[in-house]
């Protein structure tokens, strides 16, 4: 694993960083390169001082270079276009190492674990392509239904399950008591209840930049949005029940903590969100840093 690894992680999610000192060593390398590749593009979606069109350009050019393309005009562009936006230090970090971080994708031996990470990432970037093209480049668009909004949590975060479960399967002799089935129905829905908090989380702000992901609400009406906001509440603690179930199923303690971890500061994240109005929704619902050391212990006792 490359030195930049372990200070870029540290610097750009504190609860991932975590999680991946808590992985074993097989599958933290795959793992961790799967998430700096994810946190970039993530970065560059969000960069909203940039035109949109140029964004889903990058995206697009970005899916390209993952796929094994070559295109040295985009890292030009990243360093002159969008690193100068970058207010987060550790994401102009992790988009000045992008050729560092490409290289490692392309000069991984184990085929499987490279094929996983070409796979979720291709859904990933489709997800925020489709992300700027819907709710940027079309006006006033809207899920129609609780369809949508479920393919979309996994194209950018259901997919992630599917990929810790073929890392995991791939990388460790043992790993799951569950069949693969199962686990892969578990990684599905634990990673779009993760989403889901992410959403809920942050309604008030998308609603300011004219982003409205729930279905069938109207966005003007707060009460409609809190009602709708409880039954999507729902839907993410019976998700990250799967994800415990998942956690519950593998074979060894670190896998077992480092995949509850997130689940545990999900159902705070929820609790926070049960008893705030809109007025701390709108100022913003975070878990405190000691609560999150805290689900670190209780992951560890699973």
């Amino acid at each position: 694993m490359p030195a930049l690894d372990t200070k870029i992680l540290k610097d750009v999610s504190r609860s991932f960083y975590l999680s991946m000192r808590i992985l074993p060593k097989p599958m933290r390398e795959p793992v961790s390169l799967g998430y700096l590749l994810a946190r970039a593009s993530d970065t560059l979606a969000d960069t909203e001082s940039l035109p949109a069109e140029l964004r889903l350009d990058m995206l697009n050019r970005m899916a390209e270079l993952v796929q094994g393309g070559t295109d040295e005009d985009w890292y030009q562009r990243l360093s002159k276009e969008v690193m100068p936006l970058q207010q987060h230090r550790g994401e102009n970090v992790l988009l000045s190492h992008m050729q560092a971080v490409m290289s490692w994708l392309h000069g991984m031996e184990s085929d499987s674990v490279k094929q996983a990470v070409l796979t979720v990432m291709g859904h990933i970037l489709r997800g925020q392509r489709l992300d700027i093209e819907r709710f940027e480049l079309q006006a006033g668009f809207r899920f129609s239904g609780g369809e949508e909004l479920e393919e979309y949590c996994y194209m950018v975060a259901g997919c992630v399950g599917e990929f810790w479960t073929q890392i995991g399967c791939h990388t460790l002799d043992s790993f799951s008591t569950a069949d693969s089935g199962q686990l892969m129905e578990w990684g599905r829905n634990y990673g779009k209840g993760l989403q889901l908090i992410n959403i809920l989380r942050d309604l008030p702000n998308d609603l300011n930049v004219g982003r409205c992901y729930l279905p069938k609400v109207n966005p003007e009406d707060t009460e409609d949005l809190l009602h709708a906001s409880q039954q999507w509440r729902e839907r993410a603690r019976a998700y990250l029940q799967d994800g415990q179930a998942y956690a519950q199923s593998l074979t060894g303690r670190r896998t077992r903590m480092a995949t509850a971890l997130p689940g545990l500061i999900g159902l705070r994240t929820l609790d926070l969100m049960e008893v705030a109005n809109w007025e701390t929704l709108s100022h913003g619902v975070k878990v405190q840093r000691s609560e999150v050391y805290r689900c670190a212990w209780d992951a560890f006792i699973l």
